[in-house]
């Protein structure tokens, strides 16, 4: 009698029942269901407005209220192979996303798909809001950086096993990040040249200006985290994913502003050169029946979308635990994690020329006429990782909304 206990509990500690993520059970999640998900959140009621702010200048109680709720999407298997990659395939699925890159519908569709994960995040905390993750407070040296640290994002480097994604696996494998291969954060210039524009046309493709093109800015981070993160079928099933995007949106948000205080009307402004038909006003989302100019009405601005800035500092207090300011700029910034002999003294004064030559070196990796500087990583070349399903029998058609149902 007790060999079958010590072999179960062997068992047990190999394998924790609490944790359903192994690599050889996550398959690739199944595209009808994901939009099924998709229409289950449309009929969600909205829990209130997302009141943003950058990820760390919450208390740890705030942040780790986020990371809960992520985390319980990541475990929550009534949906195939969980909440989480259930509802990020469809942001890597060919089909359903052809107009959420390369054209102007980029910012409208991430918009509703953000408020869609939030909503999905809200199923497990009501009152829970996104934080976002403002990468132009980021230093030259990503080490540097306390975000990479066991108490916010975790490593950057190989399979990410610190901080609260740890030992994710994704349906491609374990969670894995490359940083500081290729891209680069965004800078203060490249939000002051978005907002000194004034048409959506101007900051999207296929029209804008590389220095003035919003969806080039954001690529440069994906490709600056790299790993899943660096690719566009595989993105979103990094959980930066949502900070980065949240933070995108926000930029958006300021420019739509912007627009109104010029006189311009966000909805009433869709360029005529919008590239691909993916990209027309009127055309399919494939979110629910929404169409790519539902992604720009204000009912996101009036009713939703609230970005708290970072603060114009001017002690280190203003800045949270893991920014300090920079009191010339009376700006906060992320290089905390600097070493002590490189404070202070001859390398203050020769911050901005080390800060200079950090930029050009990146922009000569991010040549905008390279392959690298578009789709993440080349990716819109590569063959389609994923195909459609075919449609369930009605039976797992009516078990698959029944599982669906039980998360609202």
């Amino acid at each position: 009698m007790q060999w079958p206990l010590c072999v179960a509990t062997v068992l047990v500690i190999i394998f924790p029942t609490c944790d359903p993520q192994f690599p050889q059970m996550m398959d690739t999640p199944r595209v009808y269901d994901s939009l099924l998900l998709a229409n289950i959140l449309m009929e969600r009621p909205v829990e209130g407005p997302s009141i943003r702010k950058e990820c760390r200048m919450l208390n740890s109680t705030e942040y780790q209220r986020i990371v809960r709720a992520i985390n319980a999407a990541k475990a929550d298997t009534r949906v195939h192979p969980n909440v989480h990659d259930a509802f990020s395939y469809l942001h890597a699925h060919p089909e359903v996303n052809r107009g959420a890159h390369g054209g102007p519908a980029f910012l409208p569709y991430h918009r509703v798909l953000i408020f869609l994960y939030e909503k999905l995040l809200r199923i497990y905390d009501r009152g829970v809001s996104l934080c976002y993750w403002d990468t132009t407070v980021e230093p030259e040296n990503m080490a540097w950086s306390a975000v990479w640290t066991p108490e916010l994002f975790g490593n950057v480097q190989g399979h990410v096993n610190t901080g609260f994604a740890r030992g994710w696996v994704t349906p491609l494998g374990p969670l894995q990040r490359e940083g500081a291969a290729q891209g680069r954060p965004m800078t203060d210039t490249d939000v002051a040249i978005i907002l000194s524009r004034n048409r959506l046309g101007e900051i999207s493709m296929p029209a804008a200006s590389v220095e003035a093109n919003v969806e080039l800015m954001h690529n440069y981070v994906h490709t600056y985290v790299g790993g899943i993160m660096g690719q566009v079928e595989t993105a979103a099933y990094d959980p930066i994913f949502w900070f980065h995007h949240s933070y995108v949106d926000c930029l958006y948000e300021r420019f739509r502003r912007r627009q109104k205080r010029n006189g311009i009307e966000p909805m009433r402004d869709w360029p005529v050169e919008h590239g691909d038909s993916a990209h027309a006003p009127f055309a399919p989302m494939r979110i629910g029946s929404l169409r790519n100019i539902d992604g720009a009405q204000d009912f996101f601005s009036n009713e939703i979308v609230r970005c708290e800035p970072l603060p114009r500092c001017r002690s280190d207090r203003q800045c949270g635990e893991y920014m300090r300011c920079d009191r010339r700029r009376r700006k906060c910034i992320s290089d905390t994690l600097r070493p002590a002999n490189q404070v202070g003294g001859m390398w203050d004064s020769v911050d901005n020329l080390v800060s200079s030559l950090w930029q050009s070196r990146l922009s000569a990796l991010n040549d905008p006429l390279a392959e690298s500087s578009f789709g993440f990583g080349g990716v819109f070349q590569q063959p389609e990782l994923f195909q459609f399903q075919r449609t369930p029998s009605r039976t797992r058609d009516r078990n698959t909304r029944a599982r669906l149902r039980s998360l609202g």
